[in-house]
C-alpha cells in the first residue's frame, strides 16, 4: 500500500488532527461538489460512479466499512460523527445528520432522513428559532437492517439486529431485533423469527373491545333508517326540479 493511501474497510488515519481535517474538507468538497451529483448506481455510468463517492466517503466518514454504497444525491456533512460498516448503504437523496452509528449489511431506501440532532423547544418565552438545539442523541442501526424508502429516524433510537422498517415509517422509539415495524409513529407488525417473543412493552395492553350483537343490530337499523329518508329527501328534490323545467 503507499504511503497516504486508505486501508481498506476503514477510514485513513492521519498524523495530526489538523491534517485529518484538512483531508476531510478536501474529500467534502470532493463528494459535495461532483460525486453527490454522479449517476445512480443502477443507470449507465453508475458503477464508476459508486466507487468514485464511496472513495471520497472513506475520506470522510469516521469510519468506513468495505463495499458501502453512498447513493447519488445523499448527504451527511463533512462526513463527522458517521459511521458505516460493510456492505452497507446510505440510500439516494438521505439527509443523515450525526452522530449516526450504521451497522454491516444494512440497505437505506431512497430518501430517507436520520437526525440525531433537534431544536430545543421547552421555553414558551422564547421563539424555537433562537433556542438553539438540544445535546445530540446518537442514533444506532444495527447490522443486517433493511430501512425502507422515505423513513424518518429520530435522535436517539436504536434499530434492531435484524428488522425491517417499512416504507414511509417515523421510527420514534427502539426497534427490537429480527421485528417488521411500519407507520407513523412505526409500529410493530410482525416478527421474522418463529418463537421470539415481543418484549412486554410492545405487547397489546388493551384488549380489543367486545362487540354486542344486539347493540350492532340497532345501529344498523339506525343507518338505514338514516339513509332511507336522505333517499327520500333526494328523490323529492329531483321531483320538484323536474317540475320547475316543465316535465311532467
Amino acid at each position: 500500500m503507499s504511503e497516504g493511501a486508505a486501508p481498506q474497510g476503514a477510514s485513513p488515519a492521519a498524523g495530526s488532527a489538523g491534517v485529518r481535517r484538512a483531508q476531510r474538507l478536501a474529500a467534502a468538497a470532493a463528494y459535495l461538489g461532483v460525486g453527490r451529483h454522479l449517476p445512480w448506481s443502477p443507470r449507465p455510468g453508475g458503477g464508476i460512479a459508486r466507487r468514485a463517492r464511496a472513495l471520497t466517503a472513506r475520506w470522510m466518514l469516521d469510519e468506513c466499512g468495505a463495499d458501502v454504497n453512498i447513493e447519488h444525491g445523499a448527504w451527511f456533512g463533512s462526513g463527522k460523527g458517521v459511521r458505516v460498516g460493510d456492505r452497507s448503504d446510505i440510500g439516494m437523496d438521505a439527509l443523515v445528520i450525526g452522530p449516526v452509528h450504521i451497522g454491516a449489511d444494512v440497505m437505506m431506501g431512497p430518501r430517507c432522513i436520520l437526525l440525531a440532532s433537534a431544536h430545543e423547544t421547552r421555553r414558551v418565552d422564547v421563539p424555537m428559532n433562537r433556542q438553539g438545539f438540544r445535546e445530540d442523541r446518537p442514533i444506532v442501526i444495527e447490522d443486517d437492517v433493511w430501512i425502507g424508502a422515505g423513513c424518518i429516524v429520530l435522535p436517539g433510537r436504536r434499530i434492531g439486529k435484524g428488522s425491517i422498517v417499512g416504507a414511509g415509517s417515523v421510527v420514534v422509539s427502539d426497534v427490537p431485533p429480527w421485528t417488521v415495524v411500519a407507520g407513523n409513529p412505526a409500529r410493530i407488525v410482525k416478527r421474522r423469527r418463529s418463537g421470539d417473543q415481543l418484549p412486554e412493552a410492545v405487547q397489546p395492553s388493551v384488549p380489543p373491545p367486545v362487540l354486542d350483537a344486539a347493540e350492532v343490530g340497532a345501529a344498523v337499523a339506525e343507518a338505514a333508517e338514516v339513509g332511507a329518508a336522505v333517499a327520500a329527501a333526494e328523490a323529492s328534490e329531483a321531483e320538484a326540479v323536474l317540475r320547475g323545467r316543465g316535465r311532467p
